[in-house]
């Protein structure tokens, strides 16, 4: 079974996500530009890539299921590098008295989900690379090897760690079977040799593929921890319980003399919320009138600080000064808001590639940031997309 989702990857050194499509093998896109290819309000479903998260397996005796979600985080607190706060953790299964936890920053999650939002996608599902694979086996992806090893290891390996790696896995026998599966047979060979002649009795057999890797279909969604789920224990009911409950009966009686006044009312208020919305949609065509009350205010809120960011008031009236200077040769097809990055997506269509370069001086010039993400000429018109932000 070979089921595998489309997968992304953080490069911190770069600042940006890639994208690996299931099975392509042609080299990773930018995520943005995958983004834009895509049918607007699509739900769609990734696996992050190994580089981005941890695996960790940890022993928690007389740990009810229940309770497992809340206890996990704390059993990993001396491990890892951060507040705990400042990671989801999800549990991934248990084996014996091991359970095993993926670790990953709610902040990567957050940056990731924000990015498919500004291009109008939902993100339905995040599954860890690693879990959809069978457990024993050694898969080769760019420049390392994804390592399962049931209760022992699992992530990604880079080829210098390896030794390392092996070091701790092998120290004592796993009575498994290793499936090295490399992208041609000498590159699997390369690394049995290794493993059997260095540790020759870590491993009942050791097997090479340089066909696809064993899969099943993963339920581990790391969206999932965004959210904590309580449970609480059944106790006796107090003496006051029945009294409450009459007392909410007549209150629900009450209300019911209300409702008749509330539909009226609501009818209004949809009125008036179809015209804000109509009203949303033609002030900002490229954004999702999802929510739209909450992002207008924090729009208009945002303006009027003055720590953090130019705030959406600011930037904007900035880029229409600087837009009305170019008498003409620029026009502003769409405007793209992203308050987490306070920047502006412009789409715009220009005579001639000189006129962006003058429309980018103009916004510099005002003390903002501008940058031209891409341009090309389409009959007879430059398409451009200029990305703005606050002063440097």
């Amino acid at each position: 079974m070979n089921n595998r989702h489309n997968r992304v990857e953080w490069q911190a050194d770069q600042g940006i996500w890639l994208i690996y499509e299931a099975g392509e093998s042609s080299p990773p896109r930018n995520l943005e530009d995958w983004a834009d290819e895509q049918t607007e309000l699509a739900s769609i479903s990734l696996e992050l890539a190994a580089t981005n998260y941890a695996t960790h397996w940890v022993t928690l005796p007389g740990v009810k299921g229940r309770h497992l979600n809340r206890a996990l985080p704390f059993a990993l607190e001396e491990v890892l590098i951060s507040d705990i706060s400042a990671y989801t953790v999800i549990p991934g299964g248990t084996q014996g008295n091991q359970h095993k936890a993926y670790v990953v920053e709610t902040d990567l999650i957050d940056r990731l989900l924000e990015l498919l939002a500004i291009h109008h996608l939902r993100l339905t599902s995040l599954i860890p690379e690693t879990s959809v694979y069978v457990s024993g086996q050694a898969v080769r992806v760019t420049d390392g090897w994804n390592l399962i090893i049931d209760r022992r290891f699992e992530g990604w390996v880079p080829d210098v760690a390896m030794p390392s790696v092996l070091d701790a896995v092998c120290a004592e026998p796993t009575a498994q079977t290793l499936t090295i599966t490399g992208n041609s047979l000498d590159e699997a060979n390369l690394l049995k040799t290794t493993v059997s002649s260095g540790y020759p009795d870590a491993f009942d057999e050791i097997a090479t593929s340089a066909a696809a890797p064993a899969c099943v279909e993963s339920t581990i969604n790391l969206l999932h921890g965004r959210a904590s789920t309580i449970s609480r224990e059944e106790r006796p009911r107090p003496w006051w319980a029945g009294i409450a409950s009459y007392a909410a009966v007549l209150t629900i009686m009450g209300c019911g003399f209300l409702i008749v006044d509330n539909l009226r009312m609501e009818q209004k208020v949809e009125q008036v919320a179809e015209a804000s919305r109509s009203l949303y949609k033609q002030w900002f065509p490229g954004e999702s009138p999802s929510n739209y009350e909450s992002k207008f205010r924090r729009k208009l809120r945002s303006g009027g600080e003055s720590t953090g960011s130019a705030g959406f008031d600011s930037i904007m009236g900035e880029v229409a000064a600087a837009w009305s200077t170019m008498k003409g040769g620029v026009e502003v097809q769409s405007i793209r808001y992203s308050e987490r990055m306070d920047e502006f997506l412009l789409d715009v269509d220009a005579k001639e590639q000189g006129d962006l370069q003058t429309f980018k001086q103009a916004l510099e010039s005002r003390g903002l940031t501008a940058e031209i993400s891409s341009a090309k000429a389409d009959k007879g018109v430059v398409k451009g997309r200029v990305k703005v932000g606050g002063a440097a």
